[in-house]
């Protein structure tokens, strides 16, 4: 038999102790880093390529993607290389303030 009071105490044996750093750490999200220039592109024409291939595997979208990419010429490259580049910076400063919001 386990002892139960008829009446309910207003204090615990077992007091609730600090949030731990892995609670305060739930919390916290932690900010993704940004893509590559051939991710952003590739999530731009994805549907375009898929048809371009004529199947939906992602075996056939993704080789016929890569050689999209490397045929591409630099200047046609550079918008996501910049886009990238600014993505970048803000991932920094997002990661700079959640490492002083004491995240990992």
């Amino acid at each position: 038999f386990c002892f139960r009071p008829e009446t309910p105490t207003k204090f615990s044996l077992f007091p609730r102790s600090p949030p731990t750093r892995r609670a305060r750490m739930d919390t916290l999200e932690e900010p993704t880093k940004s893509p590559n220039p051939y991710c952003l592109w590739f999530s731009e024409n994805r549907e375009r390529l898929t048809r371009e291939s004529g199947s939906g595997g992602a075996g056939g979208v993704g080789k016929l993607a890569g050689q999209k990419w490397r045929l591409m010429s630099d200047a046609a490259k550079k918008p996501y290389q910049t886009k990238t580049a600014d993505l970048s910076k803000e991932y920094a400063q997002k990661m700079a303030d959640f490492v002083a919001a004491g995240g990992v």
